[in-house]
């Protein structure tokens, strides 16, 4: 049974707002004029006007019981009418008369077997795209109301609704089932059966929930997805079958056990896990996806951290060469300023200068040779910038086989015309066995995708070539697992 708040069917509110009362249920003058015209006695106007103005606001004819209390008091009050005409007929056959003058008032007709057939046609039409029965109802509501017709009531509209999706439901499971030859069939009916080392179907194990993203978990889900694929290719067997009907099937068929979905007839049961199977291949591509972009966001993350603990135990090493290249200047400026008051250059001067030189040496030596600070300057300047990608690395080549896995277990298509990231995914795929310092590019890989910093790493020119580094503290297939 669908839920009617889960439906467009007209209802009553359950509270009223004064601007609410005035706008939609107060009566017009034509209306009130057509009521003196059909009815007599302030009874009948009154009831006459109530249920017009209640079948104007909802479609349908509502029970007397069901009409709000305010809604009758407004229109009494607005018609000027004492407080003890209250809202009842006495007779049928006047209710009845006042229908019918409702409905020819407002060139509306009664539901009859022309307004089911159209029903059950838009209905029909719309369960092959669709399958939730409240959304079904609300086309057939909408199709009613469009041809001007009465609303049946909401069971009824109901029990139609679910005997016709029912219907092109069956017809649908029908057609997969005509699809599929004897031997996939008992194989996907085995799924259904308690594996003997198990002691649960395999049925279950399609279910699977992802887990928190670590190096394990994503190996578990890969494996998961190949024994998925291993099922079969869903697709071409779920032809014409939209992928809102697939899901919402899916969805039935992910919350019954396989005891539950035995009890199905053959084509429905086939269906719902050719179904779950498929939705669960989807799934579990997109939840590897997304485990990666995590573990991806966590190596970028611990990149970062380490840059910037290798700034802090740098700090160090920069005050000591600001003190060293400090000294240094101390050393040649009090030598210009000497030289700028001596006219003439003789051997003098020079020894001095030699002198000079040798005790800028000695500044050297004293913190570990010229050499030694060389380094460490060049240290300092491989991080300047924020330039975390050279430290990523570390953190990355435990995951190197996994991410291989994972690039080997999805297929990857471009959206567009542009295939460069595609051909170097494949290049790499190509080359995951290589040991060598550098990749031969044999299909004049286009890299220009790449950002500044990770051409950096990625080339490196030895004398009019230009070489790929396969592991230049970092990796090709890294950065493109990035991109």
């Amino acid at each position: 049974m669908t839920s009617i708040e889960r439906t467009a069917y007209p209802r009553f509110k359950r509270q009223f707002t004064t601007k609410e009362l005035i706008e939609i249920y107060t009566p017009t003058n034509s209306e009130i004029a057509f009521a003196y015209s059909t009815t007599k006695g302030e009874i009948n106007i009154l009831n006459l006007l109530v249920i017009l103005k209640s079948f104007q606001r909802l479609g349908y004819f509502p029970s007397i019981s069901d009409i709000p209390l305010k809604i009758i008091n407004h229109i009494r009050s607005h018609l000027k009418l004492k407080d003890d005409i209250v809202l009842s007929y006495e007779s049928k056959k006047t209710m009845y008369r006042h229908r019918t003058a409702i409905r020819s008032y407002l060139q509306v007709k009664s539901f009859n077997q022309t307004a089911l057939h159209l029903a059950v046609s838009a209905v029909n039409e719309s369960a092959t795209v669709m399958d939730n029965p409240a959304d079904l109802m609300n086309v057939a509501i909408a199709e009613l109301i469009k041809n001007r017709y009465e609303l049946p009531g909401f069971n009824t509209l109901n029990r139609l609704v679910r005997r016709v999706r029912n219907l092109v439901n069956q017809d649908l499971f029908k057609l997969v089932l005509s699809r599929i030859n004897d031997d996939y069939q008992q194989r996907l009916l085995d799924l259904l059966d308690n594996h003997p080392v198990e002691y649960r179907s395999l049925y279950n194990n399609i279910k699977q929930l992802p887990k928190r993203p670590t190096r394990n978990h994503l190996n578990d889900l890969i494996v998961h997805l190949i024994w998925l694929d291993s099922l079969g290719d869903t697709k071409p067997l779920l032809a014409d079958i939209t992928a809102a009907k697939i899901q919402h099937f899916a969805a039935e068929a992910r919350v019954l056990d396989a005891s539950e979905i035995k009890e199905f007839n053959l084509p429905k049961r086939i269906t719902l896990i050719l179904c779950l199977i498929h939705s669960a291949q989807v799934t579990t591509r997109d939840n590897l996806v997304e485990m990666f972009l995590k573990k991806m966001r966590l190596i970028h993350n611990n990149a970062r951290k380490e840059l910037e603990l290798i700034k802090q135990r740098y700090q160090e090493t920069v005050e000591k060469l600001l003190g060293v290249f400090g000294n240094v200047l101390y050393l040649f400026v009090d030598e210009e300023q000497e030289l700028t008051n001596i006219e003439k250059v003789d051997n003098t001067n020079i020894l001095d200068l030699t002198d000079k030189v040798e005790q800028v040496n000695q500044l050297f030596i004293t913190e570990g040779g010229a050499e030694h600070l060389l380094s460490e300057c060049e240290e300092i300047n491989a991080y300047k910038g924020n330039n975390y990608l050279p430290l990523l690395w570390q953190f990355y080549k435990s995951h190197r086989s996994t991410f291989f896995r994972l690039l080997n277990a999805l297929r990857f298509e471009s959206t567009t015309s542009e295939q460069s990231v595609v051909e170097a995914l494949n290049f790499i795929l190509e080359n995951q066995s290589k040991r060598g310092h550098y990749l031969k590019n044999t299909i004049d890989l286009n890299l220009e995708f790449a950002s500044p910093q990770w051409q950096k790493l990625l080339f490196v020119e030895q004398g009019n070539k230009t070489k790929i580094v396969r592991r230049p503290d970092g990796s090709l297939c890294f950065f493109l697992l990035n991109g």
